[in-house]
């Protein structure tokens, strides 16, 4: 009796695992055979770039900030063509900005006495070399004419660097701001910053960069910049210093970007967005990186061939923000599976739903 159990027991249970098995391989060829539709793309060439993203402030390439030198009644002078002195106005190199009355200056520098002082010296050592040449005076009395000319234009020279205080030059061409509040006619006492005249035809900013990066980033690095002023806008330009100093508190290195500004659209102050590149490939394979799966730890796409699903293996390189740079695995015009990917299994039967453009779809063109 117990004998007769047993036996049935087991083929009881050499039934249920073949009914089982049976279920299972139902189940495979299911999953396989299962149309699911998708849409594909052709796979395409593009270029793709590694870049550091920070964020900075802009500033005047150049700027000079004009102070009086000396105490005296401020007067402000615009530049010719301009109907007067006012933050923006446009000036060049050697324009006076303005000036300040001093008498008391004035007559102590003693400009017009010490340029005869100078004409006097001149000739008298004219005379004293007739004199030598002639045998009529000694050298000595040559070299004395010599020191007395020489102190006559070091006074005269004193001179005209005393008055020069009392004119504003500008130094190079810009855009004047931060204009004084200074009313014009009063006096201004020494040490007061009437303006600043900035050039920003170009602009730079300092760029803080993570030190992982320091071998990456070098002179001529191409950055890209932009503002919520700008919207969708993006401004070239390039790294033009790299500190060589590592910062020990925030482990970044200081780099400085310069960006052309023919049309003055972006000014001093503004706070931007910064991409340094650090790597750039051009015609390689890319794909969308969302089309990207990890399978056993391992990256993989699918592509359609034949009405089926087939999962290809690749190496990836370079990365973006939209796509993957496809090293080996997949080759230029394959049918790139766009849509329904996540769930697909090797070999599951598929259906193309749209019809793809020999156009890499979502590839990146040149920048």
């Amino acid at each position: 009796m117990n004998r007769s159990h047993g036996v049935h027991r087991l083929v009881l249970l050499l039934a249920t695992g073949a009914t089982l098995a049976s279920c299972t391989r139902q189940t495979e060829e299911w999953n396989v055979d299962l149309t699911v539709p998708v849409t594909v793309q052709p796979v395409g060439r593009g270029t793709i770039e590694s870049v550091v993203a920070v964020t900075g402030t802009l500033r005047a390439v150049r700027q000079a900030t004009l102070v009086t030198e000396v105490r005296g009644r401020l007067l402000l002078r615009p530049p010719r063509g301009a109907a007067a002195l006012l933050e923006g106005t446009r000036v060049a190199a050697g324009d006076t900005l303005f000036e300040l009355v001093n008498d008391e200056l004035v007559a102590a520098a003693r400009l017009h006495s010490r340029e005869l002082a100078v004409a006097n010296a001149r000739r008298t050592l004219a005379e004293q070399e007739a004199l030598v040449a002639r045998g009529l005076a000694v050298e000595l009395d040559a070299q004395t004419a010599r020191k007395a000319l020489a102190d006559a234009e070091s006074e005269y020279q004193n001179a005209l660097i005393q008055l020069a205080k009392l004119h504003g030059v500008t130094p190079i061409s810009g855009f004047v701001t931060g204009l004084t509040t200074v009313t014009p006619g009063t006096l201004a006492e020494q040490g007061l910053t009437v303006c600043t005249v900035m050039d920003y035809e170009q602009v730079v900013v300092d760029l803080q960069i993570p030190s992982a990066h320091i071998r990456a980033v070098t002179q001529a690095s191409p950055v890209r910049v932009s503002n919520y002023a700008f919207p969708g806008e993006v401004f070239t330009g390039r790294i033009t210093a790299v500190d060589p100093a590592v910062d020990p508190a925030t482990r970044t290195f200081m780099v400085r970007a310069t960006i052309p500004n023919p049309d003055l659209r972006l000014r001093p102050g503004m706070f931007v967005q910064a991409e340094v590149v650090t790597d750039r490939r051009a015609d390689v394979v890319v794909v969308p990186r969302q089309l990207v799966l990890t399978r056993q730890n391992r990256k993989v796409v699918f592509v359609e061939e034949g009405a089926r699903a087939e999962m290809r293996l690749i190496e990836t390189g370079l990365e973006d923000a939209q796509n993957v740079e496809v090293i080996s695995g997949l080759e230029e015009g394959e049918r790139l599976i766009t849509s329904n990917y996540e769930t697909l299994r090797p070999r599951t039967r598929v259906q193309v739903a749209n019809a793809p453009t020999n156009a890499p779809g979502g590839s990146p063109g040149p920048r």
